[in-house]
């Protein structure tokens, strides 16, 4: 190369430089330059929706772009999870899903996904308040009371829950399984789905999220139970699963994912925006409104958070008999 074209080209580069153009490798467009889709795996009107519906708006602000939020409902929250992984992996299109998706619900059932691998974690960032409730007018007082029917007519009591595999699900099966109670579960879409069979009277018990609380705070329904593990504030006299004498208690946390073939530099930016949305005042009095936890985790502390309870989940669904194995390999 002659020392003019090394000239040239030394002069092409300062210029290209204080021009502000790239000088090397392809062009990548700044994310997000159009709308963001959030798919929730649940109906709408549930604290799944209603939460991820705040965290859109909060985010929105944090990006100065729309975030949609779509329902594709169906497979206990795994549809929603197939359609984002239809999608490409450019950060236009995520999934708000509870963590019970990933490790109850793979577990118990065949999905068209690897739980822990087909997966980038965003962050965890609320939990879901779980009880079990009956109709004000039921006979039953307790907990005990409905096993105990539920064991004299077998067969005879029917149950709601969000669907097979979810938490709310595995409460009950948990208690069955202990009891040997054979009872009739039939799944919906989404708590709200799940309490209006219960107070329609198609079902005897609901195992559902915290859309129960208006129902029990309004009269209409009776709550027997809480999963948390300690007693609910706001129902400081209703004993928990625990302290009925069955060792379950609620491990779900409402997160967002992303394809696991996000580029890092856009997974970096969605993660710093979401980071920024869940501190926005609005967002978290939304929460507050729909009796959800506010709770934290980033990619890193979410994605350590799966691996955990997919083991602690297995060993507890292996030894009560309610697998043999996981139905889904989670890599």
């Amino acid at each position: 190369m002659s020392g003019r074209i090394r000239f040239l080209l030394t002069v092409a580069v300062v210029a290209a430089i204080a021009m502000g153009f790239p000088v090397t490798g392809p062009a990548r467009a700044a994310w997000p330059e159009r709308p963001v889709t959030l798919l929730v795996g649940f109906a709408p009107g549930g604290t799944m929706d209603l939460s991820a519906r705040a965290l859109a708006r909060a985010t929105e602000k944090v990006l100065g772009k729309p975030v949609v939020v779509e329902n594709k409902t169906g497979g206990t929250g795994t549809v929603a999870l197939a359609a984002l992984l239809a999608q490409k992996a450019d950060g236009y299109t995520l999934c708000a899903t509870p963590s019970s998706v990933l490790i109850r619900v793979s577990q118990m059932q065949r999905v068209p996904f690897k739980p822990l691998a087909s997966f980038r974690p965003i962050l965890g960032f609320t939990t879901p308040q779980l009880g079990i409730v009956v109709k004000q007018d039921a006979p039953w007082k307790s907990l005990a009371e409905l096993v105990a029917y539920a064991k004299k007519h077998p067969g005879g009591v029917k149950y709601a829950t969000t669907g097979v595999g979810s938490t709310t699900h595995a409460a009950v099966e948990e208690l069955a399984a202990r009891e040997k109670v054979r009872m009739i579960h039939i799944p919906y879409k989404g708590s709200i789905e799940a309490l209006t069979a219960l107070l329609g009277g198609h079902v005897d018990f609901a195992s559902v999220t915290s859309e129960f609380i208006p129902s029990v705070k309004g009269g209409q329904a009776r709550l027997l139970v809480t999963m948390g593990e300690k007693r609910s504030p706001k129902f400081p006299r209703v004993p928990t699963m625990k302290e009925a004498g069955y060792d379950f208690t609620n491990d779900a946390v409402y997160a967002v994912v992303a394809p696991a073939g996000l580029p890092p530099e856009i997974a970096k930016k969605i993660e710093e925006a979401f980071a920024r949305a869940v501190r926005d005042r609005e967002f978290l009095e939304a929460l507050d409104r729909i009796d959800l936890v506010p709770v934290y985790y980033n990619s890193k502390a979410f994605n350590e958070f799966l691996q955990a309870q997919w083991k602690i989940i297995n060993r507890h669904l292996t030894s009560a008999g309610l697998i043999r194995q996981a139905a889904t390999p989670p890599e």
